[in-house]
């Protein structure tokens, strides 16, 4: 697989810009078309809105990003000389994206700022998307700037179907990596180093990785011993399965990928 269709969802929250920026550095790393949708998330309060005041001043604030957005991106397409199309959604944000994510290479959403009053309902629908849409979802953090993508790479291994699907899902940017490390923790395999049949078969497709198995100690989780490895490598890059499962009819993340999600320092490229 390749890159050659990435659908960013731009929400009309202040990271909308970095997702723009950073859906045309991969765009421009390979040579993909762009297709970006303004998708704000629908605030239950927001009906209440409606019929006073304030509603006016929101759908004028709402407008004002929109177009600013818009302008944005389609002077970075210009600019990168890159193809793409820009889409304002008419309908729910989650059936909006949904309904693209099959023709998308890659996703690229934006991750809530905890600090935001409608983070909730926003970091819903991310969820959402990345559990139900079967197309691999690169997600920005809410804080930080990233002048790289893919350049130095960690990914999280445990040969599970989930952390299979994004390393494949990875493989592009792998093509183009200085260097990934695959990292398992706490794996038990008696008589070969944990992570080398995968290193054998990457080798295969002409991808040279260094393997690391970490095993935590019981004062340190799995997550922090992860994130402890990005920083110390240095990596602009973590791949990882989303781990969810249905609780109440609505998808939710496993407790290892919403503690990474929720403190994440780089870009996460996550599958499902």
């Amino acid at each position: 697989m390749e890159y050659r269709s990435i659908l960013v969802h731009l929400d009309g929250s202040e990271r909308a810009s970095a997702c723009i920026d950073l859906a045309l550095l991969v765009a421009r790393q390979h040579g993909a078309h762009v297709n970006a949708l303004f998708a704000p998330v629908t605030i239950d309060h927001e009906s209440a809105w409606s019929i006073t005041l304030d509603s006016g001043y929101r759908f004028r604030t709402r407008e004002d990003k929109r177009r600013a957005l818009e302008h944005q991106f389609l002077n970075g397409l210009s600019q990168a000389n890159l193809k793409g199309t820009w889409r304002t959604a008419t309908h729910h944000a989650q059936h909006e994206l949904l309904a693209l994510s099959p023709f998308a290479d890659l996703i690229v959403v934006g991750q809530s700022d905890p600090n935001d009053p409608d983070a909730s309902p926003r970091s819903r629908l991310q969820i959402q998307v990345t559990l139900a849409a079967g197309r691999p979802a690169l997600w920005v953090p809410y804080v930080g700037t990233f002048p790289t993508v893919g350049e130095r790479i960690v990914v999280a291994w445990d040969a599970g179907q989930s952390a299979t699907r994004a390393l494949y899902d990875a493989l592009p940017f792998m093509r183009l990596a200085a260097h990934t490390t695959v990292v398992t923790l706490n794996a038990q395999r008696e008589g070969r180093l944990p992570g080398a049949d995968i290193a054998l078969v990457l080798a295969r497709h002409g991808i040279d990785v260094e393997v690391t198995h970490l095993h935590t100690p019981p004062t340190v989780s799995i997550p922090d011993a992860l994130l402890s490895r990005v920083g110390k490598v240095g990596s602009d890059l973590l791949v990882m399965g989303a781990y969810g499962h249905a609780r109440w009819k609505e998808l939710v993340l496993g407790g290892v990928t919403q503690t990474v999600l929720g403190s994440m320092p780089i870009p996460v490229l996550m599958s499902h």
